[in-house]
């Protein structure tokens, strides 16, 4: 019932393939100015491509468990065991660089009507 209707929506609808929203996959060809090229070989620039929240740097904050495996070791004339130790690391802000590169490869979700792009992954060169 629910996949009948939105192929009548659809096809009331009309128009083209390009007209829809669809994922998309390209490759940074240049980073300033932003250029990506699609797979038909098509290449846009910034003016149509909106960055992720997550694409190019950006800080979060995060936890971290620290462990060193006890082991051996000797400090001038003093050697001894030491026991496994650890502790829980708390950050307030991390920064992560997740930058584009030339070269690299990304995914798009083209939007409704074709005119805007939104890339919101990376996949390094």
């Amino acid at each position: 019932m629910a996949g009948e209707l939105l192929i009548k929506m659809l096809k009331e609808r009309g128009g083209k393939d390009s007209e829809y929203s669809d994922v998309v996959f390209g490759l940074v060809t240049s980073v300033k100015p932003l250029k990506v090229q699609l797979a038909n070989n098509m290449v846009i620039d910034d003016n149509f491509i909106v960055l992720g929240k997550h694409i190019g740097k950006f800080k979060l904050p995060g936890k971290a468990k620290i462990e060193v495996k006890s082991h051996s070791d000797q400090v001038g004339s003093v050697s001894g065991n030491r026991p496994t130790v650890s502790e829980d690391i708390t950050f307030k802000e991390m920064e992560f660089d997740n930058s584009l590169k030339k070269g690299d490869k990304v995914t798009m979700i083209r939007m409704d009507g074709g005119q805007q792009f939104y890339l919101f992954e990376r996949e390094e060169a």
